[in-house]
């Protein structure tokens, strides 16, 4: 294997492969990158056996071949040079030689043949969806994806479609029990009914690889997903396990309706939350007649109270909430004003805002 390539294009790939690399893996040759040299371009690939990332490098190939290089060495070496010359790779009795201008680098090599292949093409459903909606759709929700991995099925964003008025859309779900985020777009075609369930480092590598400029396309069986992306492709098992019907969570008839400047509420409960010293970060809020307390009190005598005008002018709310989980939602509202809409003091509270196709929930806490 002989070939030369751009410092900066072959970083490029090497840094949507490199994230897939478990840096701890017991097993060698999952330490390294799969570099495959063949006519006028490079195929590079790595995975931890649930997750399988590549990218392919158009680029000088001077003697095809296949060889697996140390995973983390070799994105260190590409990443720390300046020079604009190609770099010439080429590997010599099973080790890789690195050269560019004046530097010179050996790395040890593993065997192609050890190297594991999940992507066998069998998958159910295929669908193109805008890479820049989807990325949208991921980005307003995998915060709410669970690390409890005793419910482990809400270790990962729920991916389905459904039907609203004769109209197909597919969703993405996360929820870790203390909040939810939903989000959907329209699919102009008329989808089957399906329901996957993505792990959280793949969503997260998924997320990496999208191009705003393209389409992408979605190919999925019961046990498998893959994402392709222009050059590159993650493919990912699937979570095995039934998500819940977040439908039984999601707020149908809050009535208490109160409209918030997105900007100002954050910062009141950035500041109020300063004091608070329990795991919860915990905040008390009160709104009536046009006005919300945010409030926090401590045992060793802590305090701190903000009042914040908005609109609202139905009954008195009492309630409290977790400030991180509170923020984290208050921070994927693209809009200056959010909505949110209460039934009682301790029932689940919807955020949203308009002409957007993104919800949150948000499970209120007891304070005192």
């Amino acid at each position: 294997m002989h070939f030369k390539v751009k410092p900066n294009i072959f970083l490029k790939a090497l840094t949507v492969v490199n994230g897939v690399v478990e840096k701890k893996n017991t097993i060698p040759v999952l330490q390294n990158i799969k570099i495959q040299a063949s006519e006028n371009n490079i195929f590079l690939c790595a995975s931890d056996m649930d997750l399988y990332a590549t990218s392919y490098v158009n680029c000088e190939v001077i003697q095809p071949g296949c060889t697996t290089v140390p995973a983390q060495m070799l994105f260190d070496i590409i990443r720390k040079i300046n020079d604009q010359d190609d770099i010439e790779i080429k590997l010599e009795n099973n080790n890789i030689n690195i050269k560019c201008q004046n530097s010179k680098y050996n790395l040890p090599c593993i065997n192609a043949s050890e190297f594991p292949d999940i992507d066998n093409n069998e998958y159910d459903h295929n669908i193109e969806v805008d890479a820049e909606k989807f990325a949208k759709m991921i980005d307003k929700t995998r915060f709410a994806i669970s690390n409890d991995e005793t419910r482990y099925y809400l270790n990962g964003l729920y991916f389905h479609s459904r039907k609203i008025n004769d109209k197909s859309e597919i969703c993405c779900v996360a929820t870790d029990g203390h909040r939810l985020a939903l989000s959907n777009i329209d699919h102009d075609q008329d989808l089957a009914e399906f329901g996957i369930i993505i792990p959280k480092k793949s969503v997260n590598e998924i997320r990496r690889i999208i191009d705003f400029d393209n389409k992408i396309k979605i190919e999925f069986s019961r046990v498998k997903i893959k994402i392709s992306s222009q050059q590159n492709t993650i493919t990912s098992k699937l979570i095995d396990g039934q998500f819940p019907n977040y439908n039984k969570i999601l707020p149908q008839n809050n009535s208490k309706i109160s409209q918030i400047n997105k900007k100002d509420f954050y910062s009141c409960i950035d500041r109020v939350s300063s004091v608070a010293n329990d795991k919860h970060k915990s905040i008390k809020v009160t709104i009536e007649n046009n006005k919300m307390d945010l409030e926090v009190t401590t045992n060793d005598g802590s305090f701190a109270h903000e009042v914040l005008e908005i609109k609202y002018d139905n009954d008195k709310i009492v309630t409290g909430f977790n400030s991180r989980y509170l923020m984290d939602i208050i921070s994927q509202i693209d809009n200056d004003v959010l909505t949110m809409k209460f039934d009682s003091n301790m029932s689940p509270t919807l955020i949203e805002t308009d002409n957007v196709n993104y919800q949150f929930v948000i499970m209120p806490i007891r304070v005192n």
